[in-house]
């Protein structure tokens, strides 16, 4: 809806009432006023999938205190894990994020508490302590991945309260273990005879892309990790945005649609020369049955719609597409609404952060 603009001076016609011109003035004013916020303020509502969205949020909840069964692999090293529901450790921390992150939008201050509540600085200062030291997590293949999603909550706790100084120094010890990884990980991840059917960028834990956006988007806050991540974009990223980008068929266990990739990258720090319009690629990567051999696939199909999020934030065809395929796949309960070990316990997240990137809400 644009500006309403009225006239700096009006004379209301013969027939009105001078003591209703007052009022008269009052209304268009309002109008306007109301017609502005809705233009600059008022947040994306998706009108067929946002009703799915709260129960969503309320599915990653429940399943921050479920912590059977669980292939949580942090707390078999370390010991009990502040982080021990949701099935996993980076699952459980995404959850974590993602709830206290939408509380905020949607203004849910009984949320949030819950959330927060958990999150004490003591609680947090103790999951770093059981973290630290622990070299054999290091060459886990899912800890730089959880690592993301704990800088992420790490930054989004800084929205909601004044941090401890602990907290504090855990986001930037988290920060730098995620520099070093990007500093000595190779990017493509796979090279020589090691491609797959030749290509070297993969959607999977290992993501080297994946791991720049996250800790972008996240702010970094140490010293210089700003400009040595964008001269690590430069030097890595750059030469292969084509390959960051194109299409291909997903593999089993990959859960991140490829050519979004490339799309998450451009949207902290903008290729030049910029990236052709990012369109949805139909082809079906739904597996034909959901198993935990085949559920990461449900993850490339939402994932493969999270550019289509960032476009609806600011376009309304892209914002119609987005609700269309997010609602036809949130009428299928069974691919994140069931069986807690296959999906449950993380495509609620995947799915909603089309809702986050797209600057949605449920109201």
């Amino acid at each position: 809806m644009g500006l309403v603009r009225v006239p700096l001076l009006w004379a209301p016609p013969h027939w009105v009432p001078l003591h209703w011109v007052p009022l008269i003035w009052a209304l268009i004013l309002c109008v306007a006023g109301a017609c502005h916020t809705t233009e600059s303020n008022s947040p994306l509502v998706l009108p067929s999938s946002s009703a799915y969205l709260p129960r969503l949020l309320d599915v990653m909840e429940a399943g921050l205190d479920r912590p059977d069964p669980s292939a949580n692999l942090v707390g078999r090293v370390v010991g009990d894990s502040l982080f021990d529901g949701s099935y996993d450790w980076h699952s459980c921390i995404f959850a974590h994020w993602a709830l206290l992150a939408q509380s905020r939008r949607d203004g849910d201050r009984a949320r949030a508490e819950r959330i927060l509540a958990r999150l004490t600085a003591e609680a947090l200062a103790g999951e770093r302590e059981r973290l630290r030291g622990t070299a054999s997590l290091e060459g886990r293949l899912t800890f730089s991945y959880g690592q993301c999603w704990l800088l992420q909550l790490l930054a989004e706790l800084e929205r909601h309260r004044e941090v401890a100084p602990s907290t504090r120094a855990f986001r930037e010890e988290t920060e730098r273990q995620l520099l070093r990884f990007l500093e000595s990980a190779p990017f493509p991840e796979l090279e020589g005879d090691r491609r797959l059917e030749g290509r070297g960028v993969i959607g999977y834990y290992s993501s080297w892309a994946f791991t720049w956006y996250q800790v972008m988007a996240a702010g970094p806050v140490t010293e210089g990790a700003r400009d040595r991540l964008l001269e690590l974009r430069a030097e890595r990223l750059n030469p292969w945005r084509t390959e960051l980008t194109t299409a291909v068929s997903p593999q089993s266990f990959e859960f991140l649609w490829v050519p979004t990739l490339g799309y998450l990258v451009d949207s902290v720090d903008p290729f030049d020369p910029p990236l052709a319009t990012y369109a949805l690629d139909r082809r079906d990567v739904l597996p034909e049955e959901v198993s935990m051999r085949t559920t990461h696939l449900l993850g490339v199909h939402a994932s493969r719609l999270w550019p289509l999020a960032l476009r609806a934030a600011g376009d309304v065809s892209a914002a119609g597409e987005l609700d269309r395929e997010l609602a036809a796949f949130l009428s299928r309960a069974e691919l994140w609404d069931g069986d807690f070990a296959v999906v449950s316990h993380w495509m609620p997240q995947f799915v909603w952060l089309n809702y986050w990137l797209a600057g949605a809400t449920a109201h």
